[in-house]
């Protein structure tokens, strides 16, 4: 009897560890990813001030900054990267691929006009 408490005890511990470590592990991928989304907001900011980017290249430069910002955003800090998150990632994909057909069915009604 006593031997099978102690194994229980371990199991716990050993449990408890893992989720421990695992929380750890989270916390240093969020303070990356912050980290990394500050960095790439100061580049933006920088490049765009000090006129390092031309005129013709700064929206383009500043909208690829923030996609990557939010895949940071998405994977990290709303953890899509886990599993179960299937369904949620679904309804993104279809919400960006109909923002970009609206798009591009606007800017082509600009354009033949």
């Amino acid at each position: 009897m006593a031997e099978r408490n102690n194994t229980e005890t371990n199991i716990h511990r050993n449990e408890a560890l893992q989720r421990k470590l695992a929380f750890r592990e989270e916390r240093k991928h969020h303070n990356v990813s912050f980290i990394m989304m500050i960095l790439l907001t100061l580049v933006a900011f920088y490049a765009i001030w000090s006129d390092k980017v031309a005129d013709s290249f700064a929206v383009l430069f500043i909208l690829v900054l923030a996609v990557v910002q939010v895949f940071f955003q998405l994977y990290i800090w709303m953890h899509l990267s886990h599993k179960g998150h299937d369904f949620p990632l679904w309804g993104m994909i279809s919400g960006i691929l109909f923002a970009a057909i609206t798009v591009v069915g606007i800017a082509g009604l600009i354009w033949t006009s």
